[in-house]
């Protein structure tokens, strides 16, 4: 393998070709990394894809005094897939959060709003049942307290990769209580 500073080297030169060499080099690692983390192939590929093309864009603010090229991958491959679990689209994806954020929205119709409360309850006890402690208070935090990942990092002193893992643990384990009895 060639040494990933002269391949960088001659990507900046205009070399473009050459990219392909990290690529080819780094992709299962990253891959594995980002596939960790989502458990689900297709869209590890999607971000992986996101992800090489940021590096790609961004090779010229690679600096080798600061740090190791696998290094800044690995960052932006870290960053770039924690903003995509924070996002919209993950959560939409994720199910849970379109049935709780469902349930919640407020309701002009009495029963329409105490069938809500039921539901909201229902998740709740499932919840107690099924979570530890600290998935449980994260559950809330994030789900019935709106607060960003970040804020409950900040809130826990919790770091926000276990948030996000405690996160998606606990819905694969909702869904699957749901599923066994619904």
């Amino acid at each position: 393998m060639e040494n990933d500073n002269l391949v960088i080297e001659n990507v900046l030169k205009g070399k473009k070709d050459y990219f392909s060499i990290l690529m080819e080099k780094y992709h299962n690692e990253i891959f594995k990394y980002v596939y960790n983390i989502l458990g689900n192939y297709q869209t590890t590929e999607d971000l992986l894809q996101e992800i090489f093309l940021k590096v790609y864009k961004n090779l010229n603010k690679f600096d080798s005094n600061k740090a190791a090229f696998r290094t800044w991958l690995y960052r932006i491959s870290s960053n770039h897939t924690m903003n995509y679990l924070n996002s919209k689209e993950y959560k939409n994806k994720n199910g849970l959060s379109i049935y709780i954020e469902e349930t919640i929205e407020s309701s002009s119709d009495i029963e329409e709003d105490i069938i809500k409360d039921e539901k909201i309850n229902q998740i709740k006890k499932v919840m107690d049942k099924l979570l530890k402690p600290k998935h449980k208070e994260i559950m809330y935090l994030h789900y019935f307290s709106g607060l960003s990942v970040k804020e409950i990092g900040e809130t826990t002193q919790i770091p926000e990769k276990t948030i996000y893992k405690a996160i998606k643990t606990s819905i694969d384990k909702i869904k699957k209580e749901v599923a066994l009895n619904g």
